[in-house]
């Protein structure tokens, strides 16, 4: 009895590990590599036309096409499923995002804004997406 819940218990976390691997290389299956040379002579990031991540304390602002002043608050633990769903159109550079911290901050923010890019890095990192830091803004 004992031998049967031990391999029950063990069975299951490897599930969720293949599930979760899947889901994260679901945009890298769909999204070409990052293409610098697309991208290099951008310095300023209204200019940027890949999806720009806004990290905030209560989560990551998502921002599409360059001229976007404001995106979408989307919870850190939802992030790559959003990217997943933006369309093929959406990634010109390829598999790239820019990042950037929140510049206006509240009073007790910076450590949910350290918190969550640190996520939010390994997060990117783990599906396979390019990051292109940026200075907060």
């Amino acid at each position: 009895m004992c031998t049967v819940i031990a391999l029950v218990s063990c069975s299951q976390p490897s599930s969720v590990q293949r599930l979760a691997g899947t889901d994260a290389s679901a945009l890298k299956d769909r999204i070409p590599p990052a293409k610098p040379n697309k991208y290099h002579y951008i310095v300023d990031a209204s200019h940027w036309q890949n999806p720009y991540l806004m990290v905030h304390a209560n989560g990551v602002e998502v921002r599409t096409g360059g001229s976007a002043r404001y995106g979408r608050i989307v919870p850190i633990t939802e992030i790559v499923g959003f990217l997943e769903k933006l369309p093929d159109h959406a990634w010109p550079y390829g598999l790239i995002v820019g990042v950037s911290e929140s510049g206006v901050r509240a009073p007790g923010d910076d450590p949910g804004i350290t918190r969550n890019r640190e996520e939010l890095l390994r997060l990117l990192r783990e599906a396979g997406v390019t990051v292109e830091l940026w200075p907060s803004a």
